[in-house]
């Protein structure tokens, strides 16, 4: 969101890890054949599937994904590994030479589940080959949430040669990538866009999307909509599915002369969670019919039960791309949890008092208060002695109560989609407080914003999961809480696992 006062916005140093090289095939080859020309990371060749076997099975799971898209810089691309046999955490991608696109282990460390079911994670550098610079001592202050064998939310931390920033690796959303989607019969996910600071080229925000399997073939059928359920153009397109360096992957399109630019890659796990890399940065539309890259799920067989998930407690990731002020702490990507605290706890107090306080007075910010169908939470801070970090080990208490999911109304004809969904923001947001709360610019009023947004509700592993986004072409816009009044558009995503126990 955008504030008058000390505005906060992501950083944009989250950059490219590599782009993905694609080579021509001197054999023709028919896109259903498993042996499909996507030639991933520079391979010298055409790759055929193979199976893909788990060192220590039911400990280790692989996943595909990637950063978020950042002030137009395209998505990077990588897999990652976590083995919790020996607790181990790694994350291979591409980086570019002199003369090619090579595959790298960028990153090795270790993980640790904390009393909150974060994985707090320990982060060295590999330097064989990657030109990356190894950490001694490691580096700590890394976040990750796994639901084993079916996803992964992360915030790694930013990697560096020792002379410039050589990779970003930032916010990421992970799919498993063991095997190529099966699905004879149409199958339908719900999905929502990846933010990012660009209003230029927004072109969808959520949708869903019918997937059909045919041999290697993959063809994606989506139905991309605006927030404000404005509704963009369909699109039929078919991609092809093959075993990569970096795991089972979907590439669209289908041909070997695909360029970095608009090329789409998707992993489609078995439990249902998928996640694309589609370039914000490129021509065409990617699988999906518009937008970024995108985070979904499976669309359930009957309508979500609002009670359950809004009754549900969860963790995950803030993640707002206008954000760029620095504290102590990265306010960027924010670990966070929901569903601990209710509307009438003393911990929402300050949330709920600015919330009113802008509600039809004040600053006139918050047209519609939090309906029952309200998740509340918000961030991890701890204060040091140095500062303040986001520190989600619990160890020095729970998370803030400074922002609330409305999920609205569910869409009659899409189950788990809600398009009409309201963000709130509290006066106590970071870098704010409740004893030092975010004031209006030429008002004096205590501030709190809402604004339109869509989620996304399904089940991994029967763990409800919630993805949001809040768009940069937003329709209606929240308003900018000062004297202006001038509609703002707020790019912004929240990302939920459900807690495990």
């Amino acid at each position: 969101m955008v504030i008058a006062r000390n505005p906060f916005r992501f950083r944009e140093s989250i950059l490219n890890i590599a782009s993905l090289g694609i080579k021509r095939c001197d054999a023709l080859l028919s896109s259903v054949l498993l042996g499909l020309c996507f030639a991933v990371l520079a391979l010298t060749g055409c790759e055929t599937a193979h199976t893909v076997t788990s060192p220590a099975a039911g400990q280790v799971s692989s996943y595909f994904g990637g950063p978020f898209s950042v002030a137009g810089s395209d998505l990077g691309t990588s897999t990652s590994t976590f083995d919790h046999s020996t607790e181990q955490v790694s994350v291979s991608a591409l980086l570019s030479t002199e003369t090619a696109q090579v595959p790298s282990l960028i990153l090795d460390g270790t993980f640790a589940v904390a009393d909150t079911g974060f994985l707090n994670v320990t982060e060295n550098f590999a330097t064989s080959g990657s030109g990356l610079v190894a950490e001694n001592p490691p580096v700590t202050g890394a976040w990750a949430l796994e639901i084993p064998g079916g996803g992964v939310l992360a915030n790694f931390l930013t990697l560096h040669n020792g002379i410039g920033l050589a990779a970003s690796a930032g916010p990421a959303a992970m799919a498993e990538n063991a095997a190529c989607p099966n699905f004879p019969s149409q199958t339908s996910f719900v999905y929502v866009t990846t933010p990012r600071t660009s209003l230029a080229g927004d072109t969808a925000d959520y949708g869903e999307v019918n997937i059909t399997t045919e041999g290697a073939d993959v063809t994606f059928n989506a139905m991309p909509f605006l927030i404000g359920s404005v509704a963009q153009t369909t699109s039929t397109v078919t991609g092809g599915c093959s075993d990569s360096t970096l795991g089972a992957l979907t590439a669209y399109p289908v041909n070997s002369f695909g360029l970095p630019s608009n090329l789409d890659l998707v992993s489609i796990g078995s439990s249902g969670f998928f996640v694309s890399s589609f370039s914000s940065g490129g021509t065409g539309q990617g699988a999906f019919g518009g937008g970024t890259g995108v985070i979904g799920i499976t669309e359930l067989s009957q309508p979500v039960n609002v009670s359950a998930v809004v009754g549900a407690k969860y963790n995950g990731f803030i993640y707002a791309p206008l954000n760029h002020v620095q504290e102590t702490y990265d306010i960027t990507d924010l670990a966070s949890s929901y569903g601990d605290d209710a509307a009438t706890s003393s911990a929402c107090a300050a949330l709920q008092s600015s919330l009113i306080s802008n509600n039809g007075q004040g600053a006139n910010t918050v047209p519609v208060l939090p309906s029952a169908n309200t998740l509340y939470g918000g961030e991890y801070i701890t204060v040091t002695g140095s500062g303040a970090v986001n520190d989600p080990t619990g160890a020095n208490g729970s998370e803030n109560c400074d922002t609330a999911i409305d999920l609205g109304t569910q869409d009659p004809k899409t189950n788990g989609l809600f398009p009409n969904a309201t963000v709130f923001i509290g006066s106590n947001y970071p870098p704010f407080s409740a004893a030092s709360p975010w004031t209006c610019t030429g008002t004096g009023s205590i501030c709190a914003v809402s604004f339109p947004a869509a989620a996304v509700v399904g089940q991994v592993q029967g763990q409800y999961v919630i993805f949001l986004v809040a768009s940069a072409a937003s329709s209606p816009a929240a308003q900018l809480p000062d004297t202006s009044r001038i509609p703002q558009p707020q790019p912004i995503g929240i990302y939920l696992f459900q807690k495990a126990n």
